[in-house]
């Protein structure tokens, strides 16, 4: 046996049948959980050590993960133990081990208008498939859009914070400059255009975290895994579709979005979990907003000296103009119009 990766806890694997064990290697992915792939004698394994999400918490995640495969939703199931548990525990720490399943992550844009329709067809399997079989036992955050005045007020923080920072020299500086002074007028001449303070009629568990890296797609394109469920959430079923085409189907500039593709995608959501033009008026509304008036690269930068996502806040800002300007456009589109 080959282990490629320092202090794997290969002990946990005594607990499952896999055969005998050939290579075991750490998966460089995850901010909180840790994986490692294994391959056995009897196929290929994510061997996962749980740390965000444990316990009771984690079994209710694989309760519903089990009903969404028993209604032809692709998700991943644990392999059962030895001793036909989900998950072990080892040294204070808790284990579970997952078929290896094989795909690609997608952007929307390379996509076929047929297979942006069945993505949107399935995400709408898995919110009717919840919506029917897990009854949510909590109410939903409540949405709580931002006030213009606080959302005016954030910038002009920001821009002190820019103008403190005087030398820059990789351009960040600039870009956040001219960022928040185009939502600074975008804000006073649109302020009366806040989201009303509406929840949502359709509710329920949601996966939480629905973009193209959480997501795997086989050769045609088709889903073959939705992955990670650790931020499964009670929230409005319209609010994660539209966000997740949002993710999917934007060209991260100044192009904004592909509103033919979101089409089909919206189409294909509608045909088989429909929760109205209303709910989805509502959800475009809000990430709209959200947008508008969300600037957390730059207090990554500024308030957490933290560079990392530097790169995204042109894309950010490009997508935020364009979408204002296109904004009956979006919302038709997410209608499925």
């Amino acid at each position: 046996m080959t282990v490629t990766a320092p202090r794997l806890p290969d002990a946990a694997l005594t607990h499952w049948d896999l055969g005998q064990i050939y290579q075991m290697q750490r998966v460089q992915t995850g901010l909180m959980n840790r994986s490692w792939r294994v391959d056995a004698s009897s196929g290929s394994y994510l061997l996962k050590l749980f740390r965000d999400v444990t316990g009771p918490e984690l079994q209710f995640q694989f309760h519903v993960l089990q009903t969404l495969g028993g209604n032809g939703v692709p998700v991943v199931l644990p392999v059962l133990s030895r001793d036909g548990r989900t998950t072990i525990f080892l040294e204070g720490e808790e284990f579970g081990v997952f078929p290896w399943v094989g795909g690609r992550h997608r952007s929307g844009l390379s996509m076929s208008r047929e297979a942006c329709r069945d993505l949107g067809s399935v995400i709408g399997r898995l919110h009717r498939t919840l919506h029917a079989s897990i009854p949510a036992d909590r109410a939903p955050k409540p949405e709580n859009p931002p006030t213009t005045e606080a959302a005016l007020q954030k910038v002009d923080r920001l821009l002190e914070l820019v103008a403190a920072g005087r030398g820059d020299k990789t351009g960040f500086e600039a870009t956040a400059e001219q960022t928040l002074r185009l939502k600074r007028g975008l804000l006073v001449r649109l302020g009366d255009r806040r989201p009303p303070d509406l929840l949502s009629q359709y509710t329920g568990y949601t996966h939480g975290d629905l973009h193209p890296h959480n997501v795997l797609h086989g050769p045609d394109d088709r889903i073959s895994a939705i992955l990670d469920w650790d931020r499964l959430v009670v929230s409005s079923y319209a609010r994660e579709m539209a966000r997740a085409a949002v993710f999917y189907f934007t060209y991260g500039d100044e192009r904004g979005l592909d509103c033919d593709r979101i089409r089909a995608f919206a189409g294909g959501y509608r045909s088989v979990f429909d929760v109205g033009e209303p709910e989805i008026g509502l959800a475009t509304h809000q990430l709209w907003w959200d947008r508008l008036t969300d600037n957390w690269v730059i207090e990554w930068h500024y308030v957490r000296h933290n560079s990392a996502c530097d790169h995204l806040l042109p894309g950010q800002t490009g997508l935020v103009k364009w979408w204002t300007i296109h904004y009956s456009q979006v919302e038709q589109a997410l209608m499925g119009r």
